[in-house]
C-alpha cells in the first residue's frame, strides 16, 4: 500500500494513502480505520460506495461477508489479490486509462469514470 508523509504544525506524520484520503476529508478520527466498501485496496475515493471511516470490527464483518478474509481465502487467492492490486497500480500509474484498468482489475468492460479517485 502506498504511503504519504507530511508535516503540519511541526509534527511529521505518515499514513497509508487511503487513510490520508480520510484525513483530508475530515473523516478519520481516533480509532477509525479506512474500510474499502468497493473492495479495491488501492481506492482513495472517499464516499459511501468506496472508502469510509469505520471500526475494525465492522470492517472485519464486511470482509467476511465479501469473502475476503484469511479464513475464507486460500493463500493463492491472497496472492492473486496482491498481484491484482499491483497490476491496477501499474495500469493507472501514468493516468486514468479505463481499458488498462479493466484489463488489470479483471472487469469485463471498461468504466467511463475512475472508481479509484
Amino acid at each position: 500500500m502506498p504511503v504519504i508523509s507530511w508535516r503540519s504544525g511541526g509534527v511529521s506524520r505518515t499514513e497509508y494513502a487511503h487513510r490520508f484520503a480520510l484525513v483530508i476529508a475530515g473523516e478519520l478520527d481516533a480509532g477509525a480505520i479506512g474500510e474499502h466498501r468497493c473492495n479495491e485496496p488501492l481506492c482513495v475515493r472517499v464516499d459511501p460506495g468506496h472508502l469510509i471511516a469505520s471500526t475494525q470490527s465492522a470492517n472485519l464483518l464486511y470482509a467476511v461477508a465479501c469473502g475476503r478474509t484469511g479464513i475464507i481465502r486460500s493463500l493463492a487467492e491472497r496472492h492473486d489479490r496482491q498481484a491484482r492490486s499491483l497490476a491496477v497500480r501499474d495500469a493507472v500509474a501514468d493516468g486514468w486509462d479505463p481499458v488498462a484498468y479493466a484489463r488489470a482489475s479483471g472487469n469485463a468492460a471498461p468504466l467511463d469514470t475512475p472508481p479509484l479517485f
